[in-house]
């Protein structure tokens, strides 16, 4: 009894040996697209331990969206299938500067924090406020009617 085999039709056809995968591509750069909305949101709430797996997440589909841009850059001319994962990948630059200038005010203001918490002047420039929101008074200045 022999089987007849016939080619699945619901499935794109494997790349021929040596060309990049572009529909995997593809599905990566939309992969990274909504990593980089989950890592704002990650960010803006500051939940800091989920952003430790977001960013291997993250490195890895660079690393092979990398991979397959060289070899894509290898081809001559391009194939038609990169033109939508460049487009992509660009629309997913600003999300990623966006993230950038997010955490880089976080750590920011975590080193201004440490720095003021670290200091030995007790005079530095840090600002305490009481609990009624008052700038609170510090040793060494004096009130008015006090003097």
């Amino acid at each position: 009894m022999s089987a007849v085999l016939t080619p699945a039709t619901d499935r794109p056809a494997a790349p021929a040996p040596g060309r990049p995968d572009l529909a995997a591509a593809l599905a990566q750069a939309q992969a990274l697209d909504q990593l980089l909305q989950e890592e704002f949101e990650v960010l803006r709430s500051r939940s800091f331990d989920r952003l430790d797996t977001l960013q291997a997440e993250k490195v890895a589909l660079l690393e092979s969206l990398q991979a397959t841009a060289a070899q894509v850059a290898d081809l001559d001319p391009h194939p038609p299938e990169w033109a939508p994962i460049v487009a992509a990948l660009e629309a997913s630059r600003e999300t990623f500067r966006r993230n950038e200038a997010l955490l880089a005010r976080q750590v920011e203001v975590v080193r201004k924090t440490l720095r003021a918490l670290q200091s030995a002047d007790p005079t530095a420039s840090v600002d305490l406020y009481d609990r009624l929101g008052q700038m609170s008074r510090r040793g060494g200045k004096r009130l008015y009617s006090e003097a």
